[in-house]
């Protein structure tokens, strides 16, 4: 196996501030990095900035020294964002690494000052930093697909750190309080009493990525025809989705009032499988220890899929899979994932979840 392709980060390194504003899924998914970087600069200071929005993901995540939060909303003006900006510039940060490498990320790694400034070698947004890598490229600068949580890893180990803790990609998300987790487990109760629970979440960020509300009605039937007690999950924007989904099915489906980040989570926590498109729920699953049944079309599972644990995915056989498209006019991936088919695996993945349960009280 070759050495990693070292950055050559001017040292020393006391303080680090990681760009991850966004999405859910994605914050979730460089919490293996925050994790690896603790460990590779033990002395230091883990400084996080994040959109707004997305700060109870990292609220009490125990390898950040402090978050700072980045507003989501442009329209609130430049009297909201610039005492961030001008504060992180004050900060004397001596690595900067972007996770995300979008316009404003890449100068916001430039504005920050830092000597190493560790970002994707982007068409437009390389030259805002001093130490570029190859997107999809491993530590060694070969281009391959990894899992995402790997691939930040990646980037980690090209700033020098070694170690069992580069192949360690569980995600982290700390449970909310007390009062949180509660109110949660009395919402869920409420809403779908019947066990196992199943949560659907039929929203996604892409249209192309997204299952058909039709078929999304006829799985929840299946499922509860089989005795699960189905709760459709929403977020922000989200509930007209959830509600036409409901509209079309025959039989009970829950649905949560308004929630957020933490209640959330806490609810997936307690459920027996989530079945959801490619979106960041189906990451919220995978750190709170929930099952998950991912639907894929234009993304591919090798990237959004953890190597280890109870997760599953499904797909049909085309050749313009992992095409990456956000909008596609015939969306023939996700309209042929036959909703028998998905019911099916979804029981499996329920039934499987029981008789691991069954083996845990035994023990």
């Amino acid at each position: 196996m070759p050495e990693a392709a070292l950055l050559g980060l001017r040292l020393p390194v006391r303080r680090i501030l990681v760009l991850r504003p966004r999405a859910l899924g994605d914050v979730l998914l460089a919490t293996p990095a925050l994790r690896a970087l603790r460990h590779g600069f033990p002395a230091a200071e883990l400084h996080v900035a994040v959109d707004d929005v997305l700060e109870p993901l990292l609220r009490d995540n125990p390898d950040v020294h402090q978050l700072w939060l980045l507003p989501r909303r442009r329209q609130r003006g430049w009297r909201a964002w610039w005492p961030v900006y001008r504060d992180l510039r004050q900060a004397h940060f001596d690595l900067v690494i972007d996770l995300h490498g979008s316009p404003r990320t890449a100068f916001l790694s430039r504005w920050s000052g830092a000597r190493n400034r560790v970002g994707y070698a982007l068409r437009g947004r390389g030259r805002f930093y001093n130490l570029r890598v190859q997107r999809d490229t491993d530590r060694h600068g070969r281009r391959r697909a990894l899992y995402a949580a790997q691939t930040n890893l990646e980037i980690v180990a090209r700033c020098g750190v070694q170690g069992e803790v580069l192949a360690d990609t569980r995600l982290v998300l700390m449970p909310g309080p007390p009062e949180v987790e509660h109110r949660a487990a009395a919402m869920l109760d409420a809403a779908a009493p019947q066990r196992p629970r199943v949560g659907l979440a039929p929203a996604g960020t892409w249209p192309a990525k997204t299952y058909p509300v039709e078929h999304w009605a006829q799985v929840g039937d299946r499922l509860a025809a089989q005795g699960c007690g189905v709760l459709l999950l929403w977020g922000p924007g989200e509930e007209a989705v959830v509600e036409a989904v409901r509209a079309r099915m025959q039989q009970r489906a829950g649905l949560l009032p308004a929630t957020g980040i933490e209640a959330m989570a806490a609810v997936i926590a307690r459920l027996e499988l989530l079945l959801c498109n490619d979106s960041g729920i189906k990451h919220v699953a995978v750190a709170r220890g929930t099952p998950s049944l991912t639907l894929y079309g234009p993304t591919n599972p090798v990237a959004w899929s953890p190597p280890a644990g109870p997760h599953a995915g499904l797909r049909v056989a085309l050749p313009c899979l992992a095409c990456n498209r956000t909008v596609c006019a015939h969306r023939s991936c996700m309209q042929l994932l036959d909703p028998a088919a998905v019911a099916a695996r979804a029981l499996e993945l329920v039934a499987a979840r029981g008789r691991e349960g069954a083996r845990a009280c035994e023990s």
